[in-house]
């Protein structure tokens, strides 16, 4: 049965208790919820450990999100099952991961579809010839043009890490100079005011907005991003790429400010869906704005 465990093949009215209960913020009711389908959300992290780049932890963490998110947004009067409806955004979760976390730059749902295409006709052809394919090759098997499969090929090609080893007891990053090595956060107090700063994270996400008051201390003392991390269900690691994606939304609202209140700041990328957590996140009064380690 595909992507359902035998307990969650058939909606149920305790199932349907559940989504409703996990809609309106109930903790109990999202962690029964995760258990039921978590057998399924794990059955589909297999197709994107194929390509390596991403733990299988990792794609947990973004499918669940992916589930919770589903939940808030769940009709039953459309008469469609839970499941069925869920499985979209548990597969974007764990897709928008998976592209952030292998490629350089983040590519739209119809090219990492493209891309997928591309590798699949070039491990066929590499199984079929031994040998490795030509662009001309891998356009005739997928149906893109020779320059579409370049340029999907040069998308995917894997970025150098700065910590990769680069001599003896030295790494890449300390070879590279840091124009901008000052603490982002500090950078954007520069240009604006602290109250300023408060009502541009109001337009942050759920998850982007709690990250940088804990982190930076905004109305709460500050916290490591372990801590954060744990708090929220994901690794300090995770914690650290919302941080940055919510850092750049706010430097590029700088440039080019929301025209009115209640206006999204511009996406530094194209993430998972936000608001994944079941508790709503806590409004900080105010505080000084200074980082923890983490």
């Amino acid at each position: 049965m595909s992507h359902r465990t035998e307990a969650a093949a058939a909606p149920s009215i305790r199932e349907r208790e559940l989504v409703a209960a996990t809609a309106v913020g109930d903790p109990d009711a999202c962690r029964e919820l995760v258990d039921l389908f978590l057998p399924a959300i794990g059955a589909m992290t297999r197709r994107f450990l194929r390509a390596g780049g991403v733990s299988r932890q990792e794609l947990l963490q973004e499918g669940v999100a992916g589930l919770l998110h589903a939940a808030r947004r769940y009709d039953p009067g459309r008469g469609t099952p839970f499941w069925g409806y869920a499985v979209h955004w548990v597969r974007k979760a764990m897709q928008d991961v998976a592209a952030e976390l292998t490629m350089p730059v983040v590519l739209s749902d119809r090219a990492v579809r493209g891309l997928a295409a591309v590798r699949a006709a070039h491990d066929d052809h590499v199984r079929t010839h031994r040998v490795e394919p030509t662009a001309t090759q891998l356009a005739g098997a997928t149906g893109f043009s020779r320059t579409q499969v370049e340029l999907l090929s040069e998308a995917a090609r894997a970025p150098h890490s700065l910590q990769a080893p680069a001599g003896p007891g030295t790494t890449v990053g300390e070879h590279v100079r840091d124009h901008g090595a000052e603490l982002a956060f500090d950078r954007v107090l520069d240009a604006i005011e602290l109250r300023e700063v408060r009502e541009l994270t109001a337009l942050l996400g759920d998850r982007e907005r709690t990250v940088l008051h804990a982190h930076f201390g905004l109305g709460t003392p500050p916290r490591t991003l372990e801590q954060i991390g744990e708090a929220l269900g994901v690794t300090a690691e995770r914690a650290r790429q919302i941080e940055s994606g919510a850092l750049g939304k706010l430097r590029a609202s700088l440039v080019t400010p929301p025209s009115r209140a209640g206006t999204p700041l511009p996406a530094a990328r194209s993430g998972a869906p936000g608001g994944r957590r079941c508790r709503a996140s806590r409004t900080p009064s105010a505080g000084a704005i200074r980082p923890s380690g983490g």
